[in-house]
């Protein structure tokens, strides 16, 4: 599959929430609902909207003939030393999205590539991700690009007497 992979603005927002939404949101809604709600595509530009103007933000489509196939939305992070930890800087990839008919076509790939090449050029190190336990699919397809588990998140629900 040949596809092309661009650089994301602020006017791209809509193409970005619709690609969220089929790509990904639905998903996880599906599984979490108690943490993801049903979205709407109308807030969902107007959240790409804002957060594309951020100037830690960047993001890449991947379109083929036309169509868009997915994205990547990435932060550049930084926390200050403390008494517990030293100064980091990172990338942090927020979201990826692959429309279900394109994966396992590179997609992701190239689009966590796009990713690490804007990081390296501003002199970041380390690129992080968080996926959901349920998702086992990404979890593979991420340890496949070389992404290793750093921590382990917990929850417990807590019951009602």
């Amino acid at each position: 599959m040949t596809y092309s992979i661009a650089a994301a603005t602020v006017m791209d927002a809509g193409r970005l929430a619709r690609l969220n939404n089929h790509g990904v949101h639905q998903r996880h809604h599906a599984r979490r609902p108690d943490v993801f709600k049903a979205a709407r595509e109308d807030e969902l530009t107007r959240w790409f909207e804002a957060t594309l103007a951020r100037a830690e933000a960047s993001a890449w489509i991947a379109s083929r003939g036309g169509d868009d196939l997915g994205y990547v939305l990435s932060f550049e992070q930084s926390r200050p030393e403390s008494p517990f930890t030293s100064t980091r800087r990172w990338c942090q990839i927020d979201q990826v999205a692959v429309l279900p008919a394109a994966r396992g076509r590179g997609v992701a790939r190239a689009l966590i590539e796009a990713a690490i090449e804007r990081a390296r050029g501003r002199g970041i190190e380390r690129v992080e991700l968080t996926v959901w336990s349920f998702n086992a699919d990404a979890r593979a397809a991420f340890e496949r690009l070389g992404f290793r588990a750093q921590l382990l998140r917990m929850e417990r629900a807590i019951e009602s007497p």
